[in-house]
């Protein structure tokens, strides 16, 4: 008997000591932390960084080419030989040539400037594509959250019907006792409990792996998965979703969504003055400062050049070239087109979903206070022995299944409304 008492006070002290060591998590924090740690969202950010410094490459074109070369020989014999009336001359046994070239582009078809702000767009599609990735993970980490939510609330459902089940339990057996109720009674109480038993089981499970997905989302670890809690909302506090409406057609000019299909019809467009590039005349200025001492004498020399290059011969089959090229601004402009329509429809899916989600809640609400009064008859009944064990049960069942149906409406509409203020609102910012 000590023996028994001595496990479960540890029993007691390492439950009390686990949960005092988890740590309790807020929507927000999650949120914010995913934000931070995500791998996913951690790569975009180096994308980012990645086009920002292409940007800066391009930047470099407006600059002069500057190249450096530098040359030298030594021979067993002269490369030039010559005889002056019996006195032979010997020149270029050795030397040494070196020279600075700079080439100064000056105009160009407007390539470099066109290029140049291709780069940039380059970086802000970058920026938007992050902006995209984040607001996925975000909302990711908010559904696994709510999922999480769901779960625990149910665990503690359950939990409560178990305290039920055993108060009427102990009713069946003492009536089973006094002979005033029958002993399959008692067998019905007990199977329901193995079967509240088993979905129990079921729910701790799915709350592990829920924890696990959660910290993955969050940067953290998967096996900190026991160390961490999340704080359960108020499930009462449901506001009616026209407190979150906006006007849909301003709303989606926020979206990086729809700036990325901007963007595609501004790149097509640099692409279009680019290609035009390759079939104007480019002109360039440069500079060469040389010395070798091929003769006995060290010599120093400077020149100064312009260049001047018409592509003539490229223009019959540029004429083409542009009109493909043509045809793409067209089809990234239906495209944005087409995508703006699009996003609109998914905002307006995302409210009527809210909407929808809504009406369940009051819906599942109203079952709640219809089951928690019929259990009460049925209790009371059975305490006047007028309604049987497996009435009682079944009441009690019904109220399980109302609550459990509204733990699963309210979770939907907070994912709902989750996904609304995304699409209307193109920003993961907390």
């Amino acid at each position: 008997m000590k023996t028994k008492i001595i496990l479960l006070i540890a029993f007691a002290l390492a439950l009390s000591i686990n949960m005092f060591s988890q740590k309790t998590y807020t929507l927000d924090e999650c949120k914010k932390m995913a934000i931070a740690n995500n791998i996913t969202v951690k790569n975009g950010k180096l994308n980012v960084q990645s086009a920002e410094q292409t940007t800066k490459e391009g930047y470099t074109k407006f600059f002069p080419e500057v190249k450096a070369s530098a040359f030298g020989f030594n021979n067993s014999r002269s490369f030039v030989s010559m005889d002056f009336g019996g006195l032979q001359v010997n020149m270029l046994k050795s030397g040494t040539t070196a020279g600075v070239t700079a080439i100064q582009p000056l105009y160009e078809g407007g390539k470099i400037s066109n290029g140049y702000k291709l780069a940039q767009l380059g970086e802000d599609v970058t920026k938007n594509q992050q902006q995209v990735t984040t607001n996925g993970v975000v909302l990711e980490t908010e559904d696994i959250y709510w999922q999480l939510a769901s779960l625990v609330s149910k665990l503690n459902t359950i939990q409560f019907i178990e305290n039920e089940l055993q108060s009427i339990l102990k009713k069946a057996e003492t009536s089973a006792k006094a002979e005033t109720g029958l002993q399959n009674e008692v067998l019905k109480v007990k199977l329901k409990i193995n079967e509240t038993e088993a979905q129990k089981s079921k729910i701790i499970n799915a709350i592990t792996l829920c924890k696990m997905n959660l910290c993955h989302d969050m940067g953290l670890s998967v096996d900190s998965a026991k160390n961490i809690a999340i704080n359960i909302p108020d499930f009462n506090n449901i506001e009616a979703p026209n407190t979150y409406y906006v006007e849909h057609e301003k709303a989606v000019k926020t979206r990086p969504e729809y700036k990325l299909l901007e963007e595609s019809v501004s790149a097509n467009k640099l692409e279009s003055k680019i290609k035009l590039g390759d079939y104007l005349p480019s002109v360039a200025f440069g500079a060469n400062y040389g010395y070798d001492n091929f003769t006995k004498n060290n010599s120093m020399s400077g020149v100064v050049f312009v260049s001047v290059s018409i592509p003539i011969s490229d223009w019959w089959g540029g004429s083409y070239a542009m009109k493909k090229q043509k045809i793409k601004e067209d089809i990234a402009y239906n495209q944005y087109q087409d995508g703006k329509q699009m996003l609109l429809l998914e905002m307006k899916q995302a409210q009527n979903d809210f909407d929808e989600s809504y009406s369940q809640v009051q819906v599942a609400q109203s079952a709640i206070t219809q089951a928690t009064e019929n259990l009460r008859l049925n209790k009371n009944y059975l305490n006047a022995e007028t309604a049987d064990i497996s009435q009682v049960l079944d009441a009690e069942s019904m109220l399980a299944q109302s609550k459990s149906d509204y733990i699963d409406a309210c979770i939907s509409y907070y994912m709902h409304k989750a996904k609304y203020l995304q699409v209307t609102g193109g920003s993961a910012d907390i």
